[in-house]
This record gives structure tokens, sequence and C-alpha cells, in this order.
């Protein structure tokens, strides 16, 4: 064969090799585009959209842009336990559930943006974790081994190829058409976010495993200074209030178990947490869009066990509680009651025992 033909048989090899990896990616673009596993430009075909906290951070945002709501919860874990229906039951207005389980600042920020960017939003109200102020840097995700999704939380049109093309989007559309549920996944929209049946409220269980002379030994939770909170805070939240003046945003701290406040304790953090709640109120008089409700001196809840899946997560109905008091204005921390609210803390936590705490607890045999 003459160099000439064999370069023309190479070049129309070429082109035509070329046309079809075309026409196939083409295809695909067009199959995840049409199915929309992640909801990112509609609904999922069929109507049968499938969540799976596992997967959270790539299913969010298509809830934030193609929901359709007034009020959006975001943050960690603390709030998404709770349905749709009974936010808009309490707030009166529909709503939506953003949160990410074990979310940094900067992921909560993420998620809180495209909120404020859609149409008709009126209300956030966003859970304020101090653990996930240990973070707030691009591309952390919490004790998950993947990087979290930037380019799923931004508005450029020309960097979801990678939802588009990859082999993952591709399985979990099919998934999505033809396959059968798997135990980890939740087909409810109301309650996307709903804890496992095998996280139980009950005070034995939140104590399994507590070493009450060391209960950080069972999280590892690492320990905060003031000034890297404030800046995790400001760095992520503050550009969100500058931009967005006239929505109006709730920052909740969640009530934890009073040994989770024994735990700061232990670990000298009490006064740090303090001293950034103090922080927060001043900076709700600076910015006049947002307030700050605290649940955290409730000693109702705090001190009740029973409500607790671990020293961390309470059930729904507090959540319930949380939601309320935000779209009413209840629990709300400002500079004339911080100074007794956090005392009155403080004073719970050193007239209680944590070894008692946990004796009793464990005691307890699903007994409410």
């Amino acid at each position: 064969m003459r160099p000439k033909r064999v370069r023309n048989y190479w070049i129309t090899w070429l082109r035509w090799f070329a046309a079809w990896n075309l026409i196939l990616m083409g295809g695909v673009i067009a199959f995840v585009a049409a199915v929309d596993p992640y909801q990112l430009y509609h609904p999922v075909l069929g109507g049968r959209p499938r969540f799976n906290v596992q997967i959270q951070r790539f299913l969010v945002p298509g809830l934030a842009r193609t929901s359709n709501y007034e009020v959006a919860l975001a943050g960690t874990s603390f709030l998404q336990n709770i349905p749709n229906s009974a936010v808009r039951r309490i707030c009166g207005k529909p709503a939506v559930n953003l949160c990410m389980s074990g979310a940094s600042i900067h992921e909560e920020a993420s998620a809180m943006r495209l909120a404020l960017e859609h149409k008709g939003i009126k209300t956030i109200i966003a859970t304020i974790d101090y653990n996930s102020l240990s973070g707030g840097r691009l591309g952390q995700v919490i004790n998950v081994n993947f990087a979290f999704p930037e380019y799923l939380y931004d508005g450029s049109p020309f960097d979801k190829l990678p939802y588009l093309l990859s082999w993952d989007s591709i399985a979990t559309s099919i998934h999505a058409v033809w396959g059968k549920d798997t135990p980890d996944e939740n087909e409810n929209p109301d309650w996307p976010w709903k804890f496992p049946a095998t996280m139980k409220f009950d005070a034995s269980d939140a104590v399994r495993g507590i070493n009450p002379r060391n209960i950080n030994a069972r999280y590892g939770m690492t320990n905060l200074e003031l000034p890297a909170m404030e800046k995790a805070f400001g760095d992520n939240i503050f550009p969100l209030l500058r931009q967005y003046p006239n929505v109006r945003i709730h920052f909740v701290f969640p009530p934890y178990s009073i040994l989770v406040w024994h735990d700061f304790r232990q670990r000298n953090q009490i006064p740090v947490y303090f001293a950034f709640k103090k922080w927060m109120v001043d900076q709700a008089q600076r910015f006049g869009n947002f307030d700050v409700i605290d649940f955290q001196d409730r000693a109702d809840i705090i001190t009740n066990l029973s409500l607790y899946a671990d020293i961390y997560h309470s059930n729904e109905s507090v959540d319930e509680q949380m939601v309320r008091a935000a779209c009413e204005g209840a629990q709300v921390l400002n500079r004339q009651n911080v100074e007794s609210r956090t005392a009155n803390l403080l004073r719970l936590v050193e007239t209680t025992d944590p070894v008692e705490i946990v004796k009793v607890a464990a005691s307890h045999n699903g007994q409410n």
C-alpha cells in the first residue's frame, strides 16, 4: 500500500472513530440528562427519586435547584430527620431539606447559596454545629472517602461533564429507571433523609460504648480555637449574608445531650464555645438579617437521653421544636439573655455527674 493510501486510510479511520465517539458521548449525555438521577435539571424521569445518605452531597444540589420551596433547612444531620410536610405544617410554607450528615461549614454554605439563589426563597433554617467549624476547606468531606462535588454546586454549565459522562451517573440512571430498591435507599421525597430504623432513640442506646470519664474516646472530636471558628464562619457565611440581605436566616444551635457538654468540659472547650455563641450574637446584631436560636440550654431535652440515639442526635420531635422556634421567633439568643442562658447551662453541667448519667441511662432497657 502506497504511503498516500495508508495516510488516507488512517485519516478516514480516525474520522470514523471520532464520529462514533461523539455519537456515543452524545447518547450517554442525552440519557443521563433525560433521566437526571440527581435532579439537577428536572425531576427524575418516571417520578421515582431515590435518596441515599451515602451520596447525599450529590443529591442536595438537585433538591435545591428543582424543588418547590420557600423554606430551606440546611446544615448538618441535626435537622435532617424531619419531613418536609412537618416543616410546611409548622411554618406555613413549602420546604426542602438540604442538610448533609457531617457537613463542614463550607459544605453548609454551598447548599445555602443554592437555596438563596432559588426563586421564591423566604427563610433558611441552618444548624450551627461546633464540629462543622473544624473544617471549612474546599473539598473536605468529613469521614467520607470522596471529595466534595463542588462542580455540582456552582453555576457554570460547562463543568457538569463529570455528572453527565461518568460511569457512576450512567449506572445510577439505569438503576433509577430499571433497578430495584436497595436497603440504603429511600423513595420518599417528603422525608428524604429519614434516620434508618436501626437508629433507635433510647437512653441505653445513646450511652452505648461511652466511657463517662473520657467521653471523647468514643467520638474523637477535635479541639477548636475561637479565632479559627470565627474565621471559618466568616469566610463561608458572611458573603452570603451580604449578597442576600432580604432572606431571613435562622442559625440554630442544636440540643446536644448533657453528656456532650460533659465531654466539652473534660476537654476545656466550654469557654471557647460560649465565647463563639456571644460572637454569633454580636454578628446577628451587626448584619440584621439573621438571628440565633439556641436549644443547648433546654434542660428538658438535653437531660432526657430517651430522646437520643447517641449523645448528639435527638429524634424528629426535637427537630420539629427547633423548626417551630425558628419560624415563631422563639428561643432567640441575644445580648440581653446570652450571659444568663450560658450560665444556666454551665450550672447544669457542674451539678450533674457523667458517671451517674451513664449508669442510669445504661439501665434504661428501652423503657420511656
